[in-house]
């Protein structure tokens, strides 16, 4: 591992910090059993000795051991996090008790378009009580409530200045009853991690407030929380009262992170001129605070040394007002390090100070690794410190000096976090250079103006109001600026996620790229040591096996049987499935959709899928019924991808447009029309039929709509695919005495799993190999029945699904073989 003058390579310390992220990456999806955790300490221990040996003797297997060393440290840090010990609050999960606790941090209060405010607690210090039992529990959980949660006899504190200060401070006392559920999220690929997010942040469990259960009393703990928390909402208050709510709750976000009130459209045009990361506070914040610092070191003369420890200072300042959450203590220990770093002439040591506070951060928090604002924080870091140096080099040659800077920044950043961006947005905003360099500028200064603002209000109030209201025009200002920043003409270009090995090809070559010289020699030198190259003759062995990949390459994807793809996402407690033909195509059958409350299935959980796949066009949507967990998604993905056809059962279009949420036949350039039984189409040799399609006349009085569900049967080959919606028993036994070929391959459970579906005649027509059973987790209907699940067991030859347990589902056929993943790794 070393240089020939005797010295490890520069990028040593990357090396390593590549290999405590391979260690928490396998225990975190290969982790292994409680009986084998001592092998693995063993492991460490003996590696341990092994590198201590070496570095005594000054071998050269000393490197390599201790990159194993490190892998197998970062390996046992994960499993110490994920462990679930006798006093973990998991231990408790789905079991209804009553628990009391300290509230962590400010509550978050949010209202919906009814006008019902919904409250989300992060709670601690927890002592579980179920009957005479009392056990504390370490661990934090988060308790949601609603209006009707609070005992408003008991405990309710009264409201003081602070609007919402009725529902809780940071520090109160809370007691509450409900049911323990553990954390959950949709399972689809390319979604944010939140478990292990919240898992970083030491939350393992949730809990839906019971009806009048929450009781609050004030206490005087949290000292410099409840400070901090006075600071943010004094700053609220002075804002609102000079400036439109809407106004407020934006620049409110711009200064500590959260995106309550805030007006969608300026969140749509943020997001799409790459602005976003203003509404959280991030490195972006941490680097504007030191900015701020750097000039006043300029203006007022100071050292280095004086600048490096003003702005450390304020950082820290900064950072305890915005909460001391995680994601902003390690932009902080981050900024503080580099800034100190670069003040004191070492700027090449900025790059070393990244990858080691990257480390001790994951030796502290492995889990951090999955939360997307240290994704994207370190990567984006990462960028501008390796590869914007080397851009700028190249564009300064042809552009002015301010443009070059500008895009080489920009582009540095975005690179280093491309893959992410796929991943997870599917989108690069190419006009995000220009939003930097117009709109990002006036952000920055709104920020700092209503920071100082805060602090002048109280000396000179009308001196403070005034530069509120600037803030406010300014914000309207910036606001035009993203609006039409955002309507140029590719904007936004589409990006597919990429597959795991791309994810190494591509991190492998811009790593080369931001090599130094004498790390690419060093590199080099051993690869040709190792193949045995002829000198002179490098790049015409290299360029003919790159030649010999690709043609391999495409004779594989040339070759390869196309394949049918039939995807059962993750909607929580609905339906909804994407069928990818062999040539492309695509369609859904149901789209999902929430019955209560304003999360849009739609647009934030069947969009994100569909392009994480590829869809940017649906040929049309078929609808098994009217109801909103199956249909409410509608609305949602007409607003963001291209839809041919609605098709629609026979409830009437009304029904249909109040799922949606529209009110108009057409929309855009979609059209509803009805599915009439026993009809056919064919699609790149995909058969869909509609075996079942009841009408109003057919139907008895007191119909709940599932008896409206049409059933759709998908084949391709010697495979097939039925779908019932929420067909009940007895329309299900009606489709059985027609006479129909029912017989299928994968069975879409009826009804989520409930008693009123799946009769045993039926499944013994459908006699499926495999079934889904679509269903959130922890629903309040008991979804899946007991009986339901023991039904089919007997019915069905190979295995059963559930979203809620595996995730999103997908099965591949060629129309012999068939080929099944899940998202949730079972």
């Amino acid at each position: 591992m070393k240089t020939r003058d005797g010295q490890y390579p520069k990028a040593f310390i990357n090396i390593l910090l590549l290999a405590l992220v391979i260690g928490i990456l396998g225990e975190r999806y290969w982790g292994v059993t409680a009986e084998f955790y001592g092998i693995v300490w063993g492991a460490f221990i003996g590696l341990f000795i092994s590198t201590l040996l070496l570095l005594y003797r000054s071998s050269n297997y000393t490197g390599i051991m201790l990159i194993l060393m490190v892998a197998v440290l970062g390996w046992l840090r994960t499993s110490a996090c994920l462990y679930i010990s006798d006093d973990d609050i998991e231990k408790w999960t789905e079991q209804d008790i009553t628990l009391t606790g300290d509230l962590q941090d400010e509550p978050v209060v949010r209202e919906d378009a009814t006008g019902e405010l919904h409250i989300k607690y992060i709670v601690g210090n927890i002592v579980v009580t179920q009957g005479a039992n009392q056990q504390h529990c370490q661990n934090n959980i988060i308790v949601y409530g609603r209006d009707n949660s609070f005992d408003t006899k008991r405990g309710l504190l009264p409201e003081g200045d602070f609007g919402f200060e009725q529902y809780g401070r940071i520090g109160d006392k809370i007691r509450v009853s409900g049911k323990l559920m553990k954390l959950h999220d949709y399972q689809n690929p390319g979604r944010m991690d939140v478990v292990m997010a919240n898992y970083a942040r030491n939350i393992h469990g949730q809990l839906s407030a019971s009806k009048y259960s929450i009781e609050l009393t004030g206490q005087e703990k949290h000292f410099w929380g409840r400070l901090a928390g006075n600071i943010r909402h004094l700053y609220k208050t002075s804002m609102d009262a000079v400036m439109p709510k809407t106004d407020s709750a934006a620049i409110f976000a711009m200064l500590f992170g959260g995106y309550g009130g805030i007006r969608p459209e300026l969140l749509e045009a943020f997001t799409v001129t790459g602005l976003i990361h203003i509404l959280s506070v991030s490195g972006s914040h941490i680097t504007l605070m030191a900015g701020v610092a750097q000039v006043m070191g300029k203006v007022l003369g100071w050292s280095g040394r004086m600048t490096a420890l003003v702005a450390a200072v304020i950082i820290m300042l900064y950072s305890l007002l915005a909460g001391l959450v995680i994601p902003v203590v390690r932009a902080a220990i981050m900024g503080i390090l580099t800034l100190v770093a670069m003040n004191l002439g070492r700027e090449r040591d900025a790059q070393h100070i990244l990858s080691l506070t990257a480390g001790g951060m994951l030796l502290l928090w492995p889990l951090s690794l999955f939360d997307i604002s240290f994704q994207l924080s370190f990567g984006a870091t990462a960028g501008l410190l390796y590869l914007s140096p080397r851009l700028q080099g190249i564009f300064s040659q042809r552009l002015p000096r301010f443009v070059s800077g500008s895009l080489a920044v920009t582009m540095g950043a975005q690179l280093a976090v491309l893959p992410f961006i796929a991943w997870y947005f599917n989108v690069v905003s190419v006009s995000s250079l220009l939003a930097n360099i117009l709109v990002a500028p006036l952000v920055e200064f709104i920020i700092v103006i209503s920071l100082l603002a805060g602090i002048i209000v109280g000396l000179l109030p009308v001196v403070g109001k005034l530069i509120y209201m600037s803030a406010s025009l300014l914000l309207g200002l910036s606001y035009e600026l993203s609006r039409w920043i955002a309507r140029l003409p590719g904007s936004q270009i589409y990006v597919p996620a990429l597959n795991y090995p791309m994810w190494i090809i591509y991190y492998a070559v811009l790593g080369l790229y931001s090599l130094p010289a004498d790390n690419k020699e060093y590199i080099w030198n051993k690869t040709r040591q190792a193949i045995k190259l002829a000198r002179g003759r490098e790049q015409y062995i290299i360029g003919l096996a790159a030649i010999i990949i690709i043609i391999v390459s495409c004779v594989v994807c040339w070759i390869q049987p196309k394949e049918l793809q039939v995807h059962f996402i993750d909607v929580g407690q609905g339906d909804a499935a994407l069928i990818i033909t062999p040539n492309g195509r695509a369609f859904m059958i149901d789209t999902g959709g929430t019955r209560k409350g304003s999360y849009d299935i739609g647009a934030r959980v069947d969009v994100p899928y569909l392009l994480h796949y590829g869809v940017r066009k649906l040929d049309f949507i078929m609808l098994t019924h009217a109801h909103d967990d199956h249909a409410k998604g509608v609305g949602g993905i007409l607003g963001k991808i291209p839809v041919g056809t609605i098709f629609i059962g026979h409830e009437g279009l009304t029904e249909y447009q109040k799922a949606f949420g529209v009110n108009r036949l057409t929309i855009g350039q979609a059209v509803c029309a009805t599915l009439r039984e026993d009809t056919e189409m064919t699609l790149d040799g995909v058969k869909i039929q509609v075996l079942y399609a009841p009408m109003k006349d057919n139907l008895v009085g007191g119909a709940t709509g599932n008896e409206f569900s049409n059933v759709i049967k998908i084949s391709y080959g010697m495979h097939s695919f039925l779908f019932t919606g929420d067909l009940t028993a007895e329309h299900e036994e009606k489709l059985a005495q027609q006479g129909k070929d029912l017989h299928s391959t994968v069975l879409k459970v009826g009804h989520h799993g409930s008693n009123t579906s799946s009769s045993e005649a039926f499944l013994q027509m459908v006699s499926p190999s495999w079934c889904v059973i679509s269903v959130g987790y922890g629903n309040s209907f008991g979804h899946p029945h007991k009986e339901i699940e023991k039904r089919l067991k007997q019915y069905t030859s190979q295995y059963i699904y559930r979203t809620d347990r595996d995730g999103a589902v997908v099965f591949r056929t060629d129309g012999k073989r068939m080929r099944i993943e899940t998202a949730g790794g079972h």
